[in-house]
């Protein structure tokens, strides 16, 4: 996709050039528009420049503000010959610019104090600007200018006022011939018009109608098409589904829609993700990417296979690495098709961020728990739903030393499944035969590094309001001899004990730090002494707990 939009935007046949990279979030567009900008940055005859619109919003109108960017960095980029016709545009552009801002913040923008005389020119300024004005308002802002002077340090000329629809044109005419005299075209990349606000986005898309005309100039505008079509729907009230449709056809001349990466793209980035986190010498990192792209590249060929055993070889790879680069492998066609993942690579690289901070947190725990296993229960967690999750965690710290009957392919068939797995039942399928097995894995230490993923507030709505209570009270509880947690225990309901308990575990897994003393468990052990019922869930908890403080192992040691 990137090589496509270079040949089009080097195509001076084609200029001046709008393309739009559509996608939705997280697909890739940000990335298209950086390999597209490294591919153009190193041509003499091209001029780079990023604008990026969230930047802007709130501080400047958005028609102003593009020119000063563009004037800003011609500036910079201008050979020393050429230096005063810069200056020029971008003296023009501040101009635009303060007649764009209209009100104090036009002077204040410029660095220049206000003054209850120049206010009138303010507001005529204004006027001016949003097409309101008559030549009462150009009169009052030549006054303004004349009265202003000294204070503006020669921004404004009174002699020189004019219309902001003259001031265009005189700044599209030293545009164009700034650009012959420098003999290059002019990429403008616009990024993150998704964040703006509707008006902002809209206004940035009407900023850059004003170049679309200009020759040997180009704009690459990354976006979300339902996005922008929101931001229509809203910025032009009344506006008809066709009007809706039709706005960025206008003004986008040729789009390219980012497509949903395949089962190769998939996997290829997941190499690279773990390529790119490992202690792989650099120059083999680069001959992997070089490998991965010929590949995909290549794909079309029946005879062109991504294979592990070269990603291996040319990565010199250790049991580790070559561990994870088989994880990579098992997991990517899951990841590709799944509805929840869609081979999305910001999701996929989400995903293995949190396999990559629990893997570092099972290290400093003590924990030996392989990586794939981390990464298997990650996957299950990102590709079902907070039913089908917690249905797991509750088969695991039931089962006995954490290894679920359910993993063992011997005995599945005898075992009922779970009912938070039936909205999933193709994909637990898949995801039970996915190496590691785990039928031999005692799971609750991965259990317990996923408990961040747990709600904070009590997730059953069935407790009563004194077991609610009771459950908030619990949690604060500052010693084992508190006459109030007494109080609060006797008041819950007999039935709803065993309840109160699992809300006090699934707060207290929320902090994982058991290296002192936490009040948070005060609560739930004399809950366990006075409703014996209660004991089993919480020493089911503390028994994940991996290498026991003293202070923990000494308060445990009598109960």
């Amino acid at each position: 996709m990137a090589e496509l939009i270079c040949d089009m935007v080097t195509d001076n046949s084609l200029l001046p050039l709008s393309v739009g990279v559509f996608g939705g979030w997280g697909v890739g567009k940000s990335s298209v528009l950086k390999l597209v900008e490294s591919s153009l940055s190193s041509r003499d005859d091209t001029v780079v420049i990023e604008f990026d619109a969230w930047l802007y919003q709130g501080f400047d109108e958005a028609k102003a503000a593009l020119m000063s960017v563009i004037a800003s960095e011609l500036l910079e980029k201008a050979p020393e010959t050429l230096k005063g016709k810069a200056k020029d545009l971008v003296s023009r552009a501040n101009k635009l610019r303060f007649l764009g801002l209209g009100t104090e913040l036009g002077l204040a923008a410029m660095g220049v104090p206000t003054f209850g005389f120049i206010s009138k020119m303010l507001n005529s300024a204004e006027d001016i600007y949003e097409g309101r004005g008559d030549e009462s308002d150009v009169a009052t802002l030549r006054e303004g200018a004349t009265a202003a002077k000294g204070k503006t340090d020669g921004l404004f000329k009174a002699k020189e006022i004019k219309t902001p629809p003259e001031e265009i044109t005189a700044f599209k005419n030293e545009f164009s011939m700034m650009l012959d005299a420098m003999q290059k075209r002019l990429v403008v990349f616009v990024d993150n018009l998704d964040r703006c606000l509707p008006e902002n986005a809209i206004k940035s898309l009407e900023a850059m109608r004003l170049f679309l005309s200009m020759p040997n100039t180009a704009f690459i505008i990354a976006a979300d098409v339902d996005m922008i079509r929101h931001a229509v729907s809203v910025q032009f009230k009344g506006a008809s589904d066709r009007h809706v449709l039709d706005y960025l056809d206008k003004l986008i001349q040729f789009p390219v829609t980012v497509p949903r990466l395949g089962l190769r793209e998939v996997l290829s980035f997941l190499c690279m993700l773990i390529a790119s986190r490992s202690n792989a010498d650099e120059k083999k990192i680069e001959a992997l990417r070089t490998y991965l792209i010929q590949q995909i590249q290549g794909s079309w060929k029946e005879d062109s296979k991504l294979e592990r055993e070269e990603v291996v070889r040319i990565l010199a790879a250790d049991p580790v690495l070559a561990s994870q680069i088989d994880t990579a492998f098992r997991i990517a066609p899951i990841l590709t098709y799944s509805r929840s993942v869609s081979g999305n690579p910001r999701i996929i690289k989400r995903m293995m961020n949190v396999v990559r901070m629990r893997h570092a947190t099972a290290k400093r725990r003590s924990m030996e728990l392989d990586e794939a296993v981390i990464t298997k229960l990650a996957l299950f967690e990102r590709c079902t739903d907070e039913a089908a999750f917690t249905a797991l965690l509750d088969l695991v710290n039931a089962a006995p030393n954490g290894r679920p009957a359910l993993f063992d392919s011997k005995q599945r068939d005898n075992i009922q499944i779970p009912e938070g797995f039936d909205k999933h039942k193709v994909f637990v399928t898949e995801w039970l035969e996915l190496e590691p097995t785990l039928h031999e894995v005692d799971l609750r230490p991965a259990v317990y590094l996923a408990r961040e993923t747990l709600p904070l507030q009590i997730k059953s709505k069935s407790l009563s309001p004194e077991a609610k209570k009771a459950v908030a009270e619990l949690l604060k509880v500052s010693s084992l001899t508190s006459k109030a947690a007494q109080t609060s225990i006797s008041k819950i309901p007999a039935e709803e004990a065993t309840e109160v308990m699992n809300e006090l575990v699934n707060a207290m897994r929320q902090n994982s730090d058991w290296s002192h003393r936490r009040s948070d468990l005060n609560g739930p052990l004399l809950l366990a002494e006075q409703k014996l019922e209660t004991a089993s869930a919480l020493d089911a908890f503390l028994e994940q707990i991996p290498n026991k403080a003293p202070w923990l192992q000494h308060l445990l040691k009598d109960r």
